[in-house]
């Protein structure tokens, strides 16, 4: 027994001599990990560190004030418009609702007056509801929300933007105090559709006052700043809807307002009074300029990670890419009206004022007004530059007096005919046609000639001369590839069919276009078959934070061959000389003029597109309500052509010469050949002709030189050590396609798995790979931002169900009670109701007494919800008898 006792007691000795040591070896593990983790990364930490304090010693109240005015140059640097700040209507503290103070601190920041700009409690909290409760609960406080969107303007979700963000947080409180800070955000926090801060969605969305808004509204807007796109009250009513109700649930519980004050607000409507006539910046007056405006916007918007898309599978996606296109559209508009923004245009006022004046000297004589109050007919027209692409003049109706439509970017109608050459021939003359090459002219489907009856055999250029329907069809039907709708699809069309309705019919003009898109469409046709997206912008600079977000390169994109666009605009100069486009014939420039007329069903549109080698300028001509053109009306797209076209000749100083032939065409009369047996490629062709095999080639002829660029030798990295870091990112990227987000707890896995990314591509030095690693994980930040959305609004819907099914519950125990005591006083009310018709009866002197038991026993039966008639005492004189 001894001997049993003391081995026991070794037993626990020797236990408790090893736990000093597993405690030792633990603590050196983690001494051990953070020394690793300090050697990878401190140095990075160090200097991100550094930049937050750095950053924020310069910081002053003015940076987070209305920005000075968007100024929009002409191409020689004159001003030509200041944007006022119009989108920011900045409140100070004071004079700000203090309901939206307490409600945005009780929603967001409840530990706002307590922590110094970084709550690691808060964090604590969000990690533990992460790890143990498995959902997500915001770290970020106001302030450092507030150092995120306005002074870094980044969104990224990485360490060191995180660290930069917390350091320059806890600046900014040794700063500023907690009301500046709160009043800096309350006017900063972007709200949706444009609009920066409280008082300026507040006169959005309910046209009014923040100081009068009601408390429904109020907590409207309070939910907005979570998630605007998620939570748009234009857009998606209902999530907002569900989002005010769950507000005020918090205003309740936090005592901002009564239980009767919530009660009464979640059962209002939204309540919308949306103020289009928010912006003080009119840039309708003048068509150049408004022009300028919308390509800055969208040029803002790709900076912004936007991708422009013009096909799609079906009409649902082409919905949802509207709907995200508008949104986007709208905050980057107000970004650009908030100000801060120096935009260069190639704008000449000259030349823009004198094609307006042609255009409206064209259309004097035609002066009705449609049911719109909108002279009749109306026009838009654009002019290219075709050496640079550049959009020289644009005209989007007759008067901007009362008219703010810039139809020549918004007036979206069917081109007819003008776009055959671009859907019928230019592809027949790639898949082998010449002008020369012979077709049939006969019934087709159901595609009729503007004329009677068909004229059997004929040839590509006649029929293009006269504009044959059938013809037209037949080539287009013949591209089984439906190439043309690539083309127009690389050429920027905007509202193309869906790919599920590709059709050939669209030869004949049938999908909408606008004068910018058709006019830059054919300026291809001038270098070659190379599309240049059409602009008048030079540049868009960033005067907050020193750098460019936009330069035009005048980057060129192949759609047609050089040989098929000769061919295209040799055939269409047959229009002008010999075809429908006569009258389109410029006096000062002879026989190299080229065009297409166009006419859309029940002639509701008149389209004319022409060129010489150094501009293109696409005409339209229809009411804005459309209804069909007389005979004369319908020329005056070409008239206006002709116009533009012989003061742009003497204003560019043009030479009488013929668009450039490539050397593999041979010109005889109207016949055209092709030889390319004795031709020695240039280096141009081979790229123009076989792309793809060029590139191979350089690629192999260049790989030792690609091997020692200058990352390579900045960073002594070896080609082996550059693509095993590549490799890795691409490897993480797939490992976290492989598993899609399905369920909220997965999001901590799915962000700390981007992150992981992040930190990889932090190492890849080779920057066109990392460009496209960055892209490719915003691309997944952003689908996993709006997962955790929905996943929240689940919740939050899922929270309100509950309640409501807790009301019902009540009501339905307080109805039960109220119908209990309503019938227990029932036989009462029956027995006392017979007393009284007996007192009356007998005419007892108590009989008054009797009636006022009755109503007394009526009126509680009422007060708990019961129903009994009114009772009337009849007094016959005859028989002395009562009743009821």
């Amino acid at each position: 027994m001894r001997k049993r006792k003391t081995g026991l007691r070794e037993q626990v000795v020797r236990k408790r001599r090893k736990w000093p040591w597993i405690l030792l070896t633990f603590i050196l593990l983690i001494f051990l990990s953070v020394g690793l983790f300090w050697m990878k990364y401190g140095y990075e930490i160090r200097n991100t560190i550094a930049d937050g304090y750095s950053y924020s010693q310069g910081l002053k109240a003015s940076d987070f004030h209305p920005k000075n005015s968007t100024v929009i140059y002409d191409r020689n640097g004159k001003m030509l418009k200041k944007l006022s700040q119009s989108s920011s209507n900045y409140t100070p503290i004071k004079q700000i609702n203090p309901k939206i103070r307490k409600g945005l601190v009780d929603v967001e920041d409840q530990r706002f007056y307590i922590h110094h700009g970084v709550d690691m409690y808060a964090i604590m909290r969000s990690i533990g509801a992460k790890l143990l409760r498995r959902r997500t609960e915001g770290g970020s406080t106001l302030t450092q929300q507030l150092v995120k969107n306005v002074i870094l303007q980044d969104q990224s979700q990485n360490l060191t933007r995180k660290l930069k963000e917390m350091v320059i947080a806890q600046q900014l409180e040794k700063k500023f105090s907690k009301q500046q800070i709160l009043e800096f955000y309350i006017n900063n926090v972007y709200m949706g559709h444009g609009s920066y801060g409280f008082s300026s969605a507040a006169d959005y969305y309910f046209s009014q006052d923040q100081k009068d808004l009601s408390i429904d509204k109020l907590a409207v807007l309070v939910g907005i700043p979570n998630n605007p796109v998620y939570y748009d009250p234009v857009s998606a009513p209902k999530r907002t809807l569900k989002r005010r109700n769950m507000i005020l649930y918090i205003f309740h519980q936090r005592g901002l307002i009564s239980k009767k004050t919530y009660q009464t607000a979640r059962k209002r409507p939204l309540g919308l009074k949306i103020n289009e006539k928010k912006y003080d910046n009119d840039v309708s007056s003048n068509y150049a300029v408004n022009y300028a405006v919308f390509n800055a916007t969208e040029e803002l918007m790709k900076s912004s990670g936007f991708t422009m898309q013009y096909t799609f599978n079906n009409s649902k996606e082409r919905s949802d890419y509207n709907t995200r296109y508008q949104q986007e559209f709208e905050r980057a508009r107000g970004e650009l009206l908030d100000g801060g923004y120096t935009i260069r245009t190639t704008i000449d006022m000259t030349v823009q004022n004198q094609i307006e004046n042609l255009v409206n000297k064209t259309y004097k004589s035609y002066t009705g007004r449609d049911v719109h109050g909108k002279l009749t007919p109306q026009v838009s027209s654009t002019v290219i530059d075709n050496k640079t692409g550049n959009v020289i003049a644009i005209v989007g109706g007759r008067t901007t007096q009362g008219d703010q439509v810039n139809r020549a970017i918004n007036g979206y109608r069917q081109p007819g005919s003008t776009a055959k050459p671009l859907v019928a021939y230019a592809p027949a003359f790639e898949r082998g046609y010449l002008p020369q090459s012979t077709v049939i002219d006969s019934a087709v489907g159901n595609v009729h000639n503007w004329y009677s009856g068909y004229t059997g055999r004929t040839t590509v250029r006649h029929a293009l001369e006269n504009s044959i329907n059938t013809i037209a069809y037949k080539l287009a039907l013949q591209d089984t590839d439906y190439s043309f709708y690539n083309d127009l699809a690389k050429m920027e069309f905007a509202r193309l069919r869906p790919s599920e309705d590709k059709n050939a019919i669209a030869a004949l003009g049938t999908f909408s276009t606008t004068t910018t898109e058709m006019a830059s469409a054919y300026s291809s046709f001038s270098r070659g078959g190379k599309f240049i997206h059409p602009s008048n912008l030079n540049s868009i600079y960033n005067n907050d934070n020193k750098r460019y977000i936009y330069q035009n390169t005048h980057m060129t994109k192949k759609v047609y061959t050089k040989n098929a666009s000769y061919m295209m605009l040799n055939t269409m100069q047959s229009v002008i000389s010999d075809g429908l486009g006569k009258d389109a014939a410029l006096d000062n420039y002879k026989y190299y003029t080229a065009g297409k007329t166009g006419t859309s069903d029940d002639t509701k549109d008149s389209y004319f597109v022409g060129m010489t080698p150094d501009f293109t300028i696409a005409n339209w001509t229809g009411n804005d309500v459309p209804s069909s053109l007389t005979g004369t009306e319908q020329t005056l797209s070409m008239q206006t052509f002709k116009n533009e076209g012989q003061y742009l000749v003497d204003q560019m100083k043009e030479s009488n010469t013929d668009f450039k032939k490539p050397k593999t065409i041979t010109v005889s009369g109207n016949n055209l050949s092709v030889n390319t047996s004795n031709e020695k490629p240039s280096v141009q062709d081979i790229i123009d002709n076989d792309f793809s095999k060029y590139v191979t080639t350089q690629k192999q002829k260049n790989s030792s030189r690609l091997y020692n660029l200058d990352y390579r030798i900045i960073y002594h990295l070896t080609k082996k050590e550059e693509f095993k870091r590549e490799n890795k990112v691409q490897t993480a990227i797939n490992d976290y396609n492989d598993t899609p987000i399905t369920e909220e707890s997965q999001y901590n896995k799915k962000l700390s798995a981007l992150q992981k990314i992040r930190y990889l591509n932090a190492n890849v030095k080779r920057q066109s790979a990392k460009i496209e690693f960055n892209q490719q994980i915003l691309k997944l930040q952003k689908e996993l931002n709006l997962s955790q959305a929905t996943f929240q609004a689940a919740k939050d819907n899922k929270k309100i169900s509950k309640y409501e099914s807790e009301k019902a519950t009540i009501e339905s125990q307080r109805e039960q009670k109220r119908q209990a005591m309503v019938d227990k006083l029932m036989p009462q009310y029956n027995s006392q109701l017979q007393k009284v018709k007996d007192a009356y009866k007998n005419d007892d002197s108590d009989k008054a007494d009797q009636k006022q038991k009755l109503i007394d026993i009526m009126n509680e039966i009422r007060s708990y919800g019961g129903t009994v008639d009114d009772v009337k005492i009849n007094v016959e004189t005859s028989s002395d008898n009562d009743s009821n």
